[in-house]
């Protein structure tokens, strides 16, 4: 999964084990930035595997509608200003 966006496996266990020891030193004071995440399944769902249409993400109370390919760092900008807001 890593490596189809574009992400070496070991980066994924560097920022864990990262995480972990910040967690181990600043215990209440580490937030992730993980979010839980709701598949909704429509009519119009394609075969698992093969995305199709925009996701949406719901963050701050509003809802953020992503083209597939988009690029991953933009997202991330483009989130963060929304979070911001």
């Amino acid at each position: 999964m890593a490596l189809r966006h574009g992400l070496h496996p070991n980066q994924l266990y560097a920022w864990r084990r990262d995480l972990r020891s910040i967690g181990v030193a600043d215990r209440d004071q580490v937030s992730c930035g993980f979010v839980p995440v709701a598949v909704l399944k429509s009519a119009g769902t394609a075969a698992a595997g093969s995305a199709v249409g925009p996701i949406e993400i719901a963050v701050a109370g509003m809802i953020v509608r992503v083209a597939p390919g988009i690029e991953p760092g933009f997202l991330s900008a483009v989130l963060r200003a929304v979070k911001a807001a």
